[in-house]
């Protein structure tokens, strides 16, 4: 059986200057493992709202979203960010003070694997291009597209059955970013529910599922 996310009437208002904004207007969609999708809209749109919400790192005012039937309220955030899903900032919120190596370290060990951390980070900062050099250099000392790529090998090793990214490839040059999007494309394969949000209609002619544009706090498929 396939595991779904889905987002039921999904509503968030914020007040600004005592005015309230409807950030998301009654949002539906449902998302399935196996497959990639891609949320496209422009800055404003209401998509970091989105993902806030999917991520479990703002409360839902109204309406809610389920997995596997089980609304994540239920489930509770604190369990939904740690066992279900794996997070890709646009501003990579990687630990500065801390190595690539040691940052996908850090999600190996809430893993609790068993083998040997060390070599796994290696190996999966590897498939992102981060050689073992740069793997033991401060994530201070690298470019915004390496951070990314780390980002990227940190989600991975998270081992969730949810992905969701933030733009994850708008640091990095047309070769890389075709790379990395054939590892979320790899996640997907292996089961995995991925959902890149973005604002670039090239990226999300990479999903191999359906694409929901946003405007104005509203999502429809495309």
């Amino acid at each position: 059986m396939k595991n779904k996310l889905v987002i039921e009437n999904l509503r968030h208002v914020y007040n600004d200057n005592q005015v309230e904004v409807q950030v998301l207007k009654d949002v539906n969609a449902t998302f399935e493992s196996g497959k990639m999708y891609a949320i496209v809209g422009e800055s404003g749109s209401g998509k970091t709202t989105l993902i806030s919400l999917l991520s479990a790192l703002d409360s839902i005012q109204h309406g809610d979203i389920k997995y596997n039937g089980e609304s994540i309220n239920h489930i509770g955030k604190g369990v939904f960010r740690l066992k279900y899903v794996g997070i890709v900032f646009q501003s990579y919120n990687l630990i500065k003070y801390m190595t690539a190596r040691e940052n996908v370290e850090i999600a190996l060990d809430f893993q609790k694997t068993k083998s040997n951390e060390k070599e796994m980070a290696y190996e999966i900062l590897e498939k992102v291009g981060i050689n073992r050099d740069e793997a033991d250099r401060l994530v201070q000392k690298l470019s915004g597209g390496q951070q990314q790529r780390v980002a990227i090998a940190r989600a991975m090793a998270c081992d969730t059955p949810i992905v969701v990214a933030d733009e994850p490839t708008g640091n990095l040059d047309e070769d890389t970013e075709g790379k990395i999007l054939e590892l979320f494309k790899q996640l997907a394969d292996a089961g995995k529910i991925v959902i890149i949000v973005t604002h670039s209609q090239k990226v999300a002619r990479h999903a191999d599922a359906i694409v929901y544009h946003m405007r104005n706090g509203v999502l429809s498929k495309v």
